[in-house]
């Protein structure tokens, strides 16, 4: 057993009072032994805001209390009694600022790895991912992502790989270890030069949906494949502005279709819920696209509490992986109270900045006009040419041309600014509610978490 699983049990046993033998730091079976079954969980939902840093959760609270009158849901959630937060280090073993695929093997496999790599130590060795012993103790499993499926948050619950980018491979041993759910993007990894794992699927049981409608009509939901995108889905603001994404279902109605036939499992499930392109936002500098991806994802907190008010024994973690960006609201204005209307700003787009880049990339034309359409910000025939320069060598989420072309205006219409297009080395948010979530200290390191839940699931 690692140091670092040893230790995220050795303080969840401390906090149930149970310290006495080392014994009981053997296995999450012999613990079970000695303890109380109301500390026992036989589900565990864990919602995952991708790259969300605590600026990009108050812009999005601030945004809503303005428009709506209330907080979101996640503010809501921690203003319950019963509800336990901690503040959580999110490094990695190779650097103080972690990528997705170390900061989720951290909680999947309960050992920090190095940056780039999917459950394998420091040492080369492959690690457990998380699912693989809930399916251990008969459970059923399930991925959910705006993100392709085979990306490294999902991934690094229920696969092992040296190299994040081996998502074909992390396809593969999606159907090997008998992920019982699988919903989101990448269909262009599961089918591939001289193989379709599509159809493998479908052989082994597996319902194929390519679809909301497809979704919207399973009558088989012992298993589900749902591949909604050849890569990422499209962003929220733009499921919302465009019709050609209308068949694509939100982050929401995935959960929503997971919970039922996940839940039929007499044994209990685990499921991971991901709004991922929280973290393309960030890198892409994107204030309009990463508000719409925290609204989405804020959508899924009710429902999570409506499954745990019918299902007591379920654990639910709502959290972020690491910050993105820097991402935050400043002060506008004389005595910054322009800060509030600058927000409103935001109102005016129509679409993401990766919008305006995809219809440049079908269409080889970009124009001021188009881009006044989507974004209502004026950008001089400098900025024109120089995007358009830009883009003709190539860009990605990771380093949005548009964002840094127009930065300026950008900060002064919203009053949005970020530290860079890379992820940060903050502390994030993590809530605990449920069957356990008392085993949650208020500071920990991400690797904690996988034995913390390991040992309230007892697998």
């Amino acid at each position: 057993m690692s140091e670092q699983y040893s230790s995220s049990r050795r303080k969840f046993i401390q906090g149930a009072g149970l310290i006495g033998g080392t014994s009981l730091l053997s296995s999450p079976q012999a613990f079970s032994n000695g303890s109380s079954g109301s500390n026992t969980a036989k589900n565990l939902i864990f919602l995952v805001a991708d790259g969300m840093g605590v600026g990009s959760l108050a812009l999005a609270n601030h945004w809503k209390l303005r428009h709506y009158g209330e907080p979101l849901e996640w503010m809501q959630l921690l203003e319950k009694n019963n509800v336990h937060r901690s503040l959580q280090d999110t490094a990695s073993a190779s650097s103080p600022v972690t990528d997705s695929a170390a900061a989720g093997s951290a909680w999947g496999s309960g050992e920090r790895v190095n940056n780039g790599c999917i459950n394998y130590s420091i040492q080369g060795d492959a690690l457990v991912p998380l699912m693989q012993y809930a399916k251990q103790a008969g459970k059923s499993t399930g991925l959910v992502s705006t993100c392709r499926i085979t990306h490294a948050t999902p991934a690094s619950f229920a696969a092992n790989v040296l190299d994040r980018d081996l998502e074909a491979t992390i396809a593969n041993q999606y159907l090997e270890r008998e992920v019982d759910l699988l919903m989101g993007g990448g269909l262009e990894y599961f089918i591939t030069e001289g193989r379709n794992l599509c159809s493998e699927f479908k052989r082994r049981g597996y319902s194929f949906v390519t679809d909301q409608v497809g979704l919207s009509n399973l009558t088989d939901t012992r298993r589900i494949l749902g591949l909604f995108a050849d890569s990422h889905l499209p962003y929220a603001i733009d499921r919302k502005n465009d019709s050609a994404f209308a068949q694509i279902p939100s982050l929401a109605t995935m959960f929503k279709a997971a919970l039922h036939p996940l839940s039929e499992n007499e044994n209990g499930f685990v499921l991971q819920v991901e709004a991922g392109r929280i973290d393309h936002a960030g890198h892409a500098n994107d204030p309009a696209a990463i508000l719409h991806e925290l609204l989405e994802f804020d959508n899924c907190i009710p429902i999570a509490l409506d499954f745990l008010k019918s299902n007591p024994d379920t654990l639910v973690i709502v959290t972020t992986d690491h910050g993105t960006g820097g991402c935050q609201l400043n002060g506008v204005g004389k005595r910054y109270n322009g800060s509030g209307s600058a927000l409103d700003r935001i109102n005016n787009f129509r679409g993401s900045f990766e919008s305006i880049e995809r219809i440049y990339k079908k269409t080889g034309k970009f124009s001021r006009v188009h881009f006044n359409s989507i974004c209502d910000l004026g950008i001089t025939k400098a900025q024109e040419l120089e995007i358009v320069e830009k883009m003709l060598a190539g860009s990605d989420y990771m380093t949005s041309v548009i964002a840094d072309a127009i930065a300026a205006e950008l900060y002064q219409e919203t009053g949005v600014g970020w530290t860079s297009h890379d992820h940060t080395s903050e502390l994030v948010e993590l809530a605990a509610v449920g069957r356990g979530a008392e085993h949650f200290p208020n500071l920990l390191k991400n690797y904690e978490v996988n034995g913390i839940v390991r040992n309230i699931l007892r697998i």
